[in-house]
C-alpha cells in the first residue's frame, strides 16, 4: 500500500528543516547578543571580565615597557590637580622629586579591575621606599572607588581629577599608566592594562629613585 502526499503535504515536510535552523539561528544569534550584554553593560558581566583578564595577566603576556625612556626624554607635567577620596585637595606637584607611579583608571573598566590586584601587590611592596603611587579614579562619584576599594581590601591611595590632565596625559585608553621618575621626566607610559608585580619592572621603578635615566 503506497502512501501519496499531495504537493501541499511534500511541501511542508521539506522547508520545516529549513525553517528550524532559521529559528536556531536566530535563537543562537539572540544567546550571543544577551551574553554579550550581560558582560558589556551589568556590573556582574565587568566582575567576570575583570577576572578573565585577570588570568590572561598572571600568565606575564602583558608587561609594561620599561625601555620606553631610552629614546624619549618627555618632562612630565605636574599641573595636575587631584582631590582625595574625602575631598582634601592635592596637587601631583607635592609628589615631585620622587617616582611616581600614575594609574589612570575606572570601576566600570574591566583591564582595570584586571590589573589592579597586581597594582595592589606591587605597592604593598615598594610603599616604604619612597615611591608614590597616584590611582586617579575616573568613576562618576569618588563613592564608587571608595566602595570598589573597601569591598576589595586595597589600600592604594584613590584621587580624583580637580581639573583637565594636561599634557602629556591625554591617553583615551583605561587604563593608561605613566611612570615618572625622580629626575622629573616621564620614565614609561603604557596604555592597556598590564601585570606590574614583576621583578624586572620593581627593579627599574626603584632604580628611578636613584638615577636620572632610567636604568634596568
Amino acid at each position: 500500500m503506497h502512501n501519496h502526499e499531495t504537493p501541499t503535504e511534500t511541501h511542508n515536510r521539506n522547508t520545516q528543516p529549513k525553517r528550524r535552523s532559521r529559528l536556531r539561528l536566530l535563537a543562537e544569534a539572540v544567546a550571543i547578543v544577551g551574553i554579550f550584554a550581560f558582560f558589556r553593560f551589568s556590573d556582574t558581566g565587568t566582575t567576570a571580565q575583570g577576572w578573565l583578564q585577570q588570568a590572561v595577566l598572571a600568565t606575564g603576556l602583558f608587561q609594561a615597557d620599561v625601555n620606553w625612556a631610552e629614546e624619549k626624554r618627555v618632562p612630565a607635567n605636574f599641573d595636575v590637580d587631584l582631590v582625595t577620596l574625602d575631598g582634601q585637595p592635592v596637587s601631583l606637584s607635592r609628589f615631585k622629586g620622587k617616582p611616581i607611579f600614575m594609574n589612570i583608571w575606572a570601576t566600570w573598566c574591566p583591564p582595570c579591575l584586571a590589573e589592579m590586584p597586581y597594582i595592589e601587590a606591587l605597592y604593598q611592596d615598594v610603599q616604604d621606599e619612597d615611591i608614590i603611587f597616584v590611582m586617579i579614579s575616573t568613576d562618576d562619584t569618588a563613592q564608587e572607588a571608595k566602595l570598589y576599594m573597601e569591598q576589595k581590601g586595597f589600600t592604594l591611595p584613590v584621587y580624583r581629577l580637580a581639573g583637565p590632565l594636561p599634557e602629556p596625559y591625554t591617553s583615551r585608553v583605561l587604563p593608561t599608566t605613566y611612570v615618572i621618575g625622580s629626575d622629573g621626566t616621564l620614565g614609561t607610559v603604557h596604555s592597556g592594562m598590564a601585570n606590574y608585580n614583576k621583578p624586572g619592572f620593581k627593579k627599574y621603578l626603584r632604580s628611578l629613585s636613584t638615577a636620572g635615566q632610567p636604568r634596568r
